[in-house]
């Protein structure tokens, strides 16, 4: 599970990560930048990313079944 948490402040990420704990519930930190986001996963690679582009560009969208097995692939899930 992914959270975004916004407005927040450290004290009460702190108090978040204690209760998980008392909850025997793994929460780790993914990301300490500014835009506050980040996505499991490996990153694309360079061709798989040119791909995404070009069929984006070429019908201004990707079909669903496209995005579909990319997010799979780069999450492992088959």
């Amino acid at each position: 599970m992914l959270l975004q948490l916004e407005n927040t402040d450290f004290t009460n990420i702190k108090k978040l990560m204690d209760y998980a704990r008392q909850l025997n519930l793994r929460l780790s930190l993914l990301d300490d930048n500014e835009s506050n986001t980040a996505l499991p996963g490996k990153p694309l690679s360079e061709a798989a990313l040119k791909s995404l582009i070009e069929s984006s560009r070429k019908s201004g969208t990707i079909s669903m079944g496209t995005a579909h097995n990319i997010i799979r692939k780069n999450f492992n899930a088959d």
